[in-house]
């Protein structure tokens, strides 16, 4: 297979800086038109205040589609695309809250989708996994510790959920889970006997 052609970010950067205004307003234009990807990164850099709630509605059913398209459930969901897209609305965006919701969006849906058809992709078995370590990740940060409480009845949901998942990935899920809720909860959050009283 023929290696592709392209530049260096180094040498591009020189070429950058050497160019006219119009020409690279010109060159983000044409990337622009180029494809739905490149439109919907831009968008998610460079959205206005107000903007930022419908551009993560579109990334949110991006990620939804892979495993529950319009019409019905995926015979074949492909957990790249769903993660690409979280990927990228991060990278445009910086935005941790909305990152956040994408991660436990596709944790969701891959339960969800297990429970339903008793099976899932090893991709999306390894992925959920990985996209609530994210989640986790991001949920210490200083600025994530402060959506615990928006994320809270979700991560509740799921915990419970988790229980007798096959495959192990709901011990996964309820390992990091457990673990984020003892390192950024209130002491007073009763979030393990809510899950016992419960039963």
């Amino acid at each position: 297979m023929a290696e592709e052609a392209t530049l260096k970010w180094s040498e591009l950067k020189k070429l950058f800086q050497e160019t006219d205004q119009k020409e690279l307003i010109n060159l983000l234009h044409d990337l622009y038109k180029n494809s739905v990807e490149n439109r919907r990164f831009i968008t998610a850099r460079y959205a206005k205040a107000g903007d930022e709630n419908k551009i993560l509605e579109a990334y949110r059913k991006k990620v939804i589609n892979v495993y529950y398209p319009p019409r019905g459930a995926a015979s074949r969901p492909r957990y790249s695309v769903a993660k690409k897209a979280i990927n990228e609305y991060f990278e445009a965006s910086g935005d941790i809250k909305g990152t956040m919701d994408l991660t436990l969006t596709l944790v969701e849906n891959i339960m969800k989708y297990l429970h339903e058809f008793s099976g899932i992709d090893e991709a999306s078995q390894v992925g959920g996994s990985d996209m609530m370590e994210k989640f986790c990740e991001l949920g210490r940060t200083e600025k994530g510790q402060e959506f615990y409480p928006y994320f809270r009845e979700r991560l509740h949901k799921l915990y419970r959920d988790s229980d007798d998942s096959p495959y192990g990935i709901g011990d996964n899920l309820q390992y990091y889970i457990s673990n984020l809720v003892d390192d950024i909860a209130d002491p007073e959050d009763d979030f393990f006997e809510e899950d016992l009283q419960d039963n």
